[in-house]
C-alpha cells in the first residue's frame, strides 16, 4: 500500500469520527443555551412567586390578628350580655 493511500484512509476514518462528534457538540451547545434561557425565565417566575408568598404570609398574619380581635369582641359581648341579663 502506498503511503498516500494509507494517509487517505486515516483521514477518512478521522473524518467519519470527528464530523458526528462535531454535530453532537453543536446540538448539546444548543440544548444548553435553551436550558439557560429557561432557567432565566424560571428564576424570574420564582422571584414573583416568592413575592406573592410574602404578601400572602402578611395577609394570613393580618387575618389571624383579625380573628383574635373578633374572638375578643365576642368575649366582651358575652360579658356585657351576662351583666345586662343579671
Amino acid at each position: 500500500m502506498k503511503p498516500e493511500t494509507t494517509w487517505k484512509i486515516v483521514n477518512l476514518v478521522l473524518a467519519s469520527l470527528i464530523m458526528p462528534l462535531a454535530a453532537w457538540v453543536w446540538s448539546v451547545n444548543v440544548e444548553v443555551a435553551q436550558l439557560r434561557n429557561d432557567l432565566g425565565d424560571l428564576e424570574g417566575n420564582l422571584s414573583q412567586i416568592e413575592d406573592k408568598v410574602k404578601d400572602l404570609d402578611d395577609a394570613s398574619r393580618t387575618l389571624i390578628g383579625v380573628e383574635r380581635d373578633v374572638q375578643h369582641i365576642r368575649e366582651i359581648l358575652n360579658r356585657i350580655e351576662t351583666l345586662v341579663t343579671q
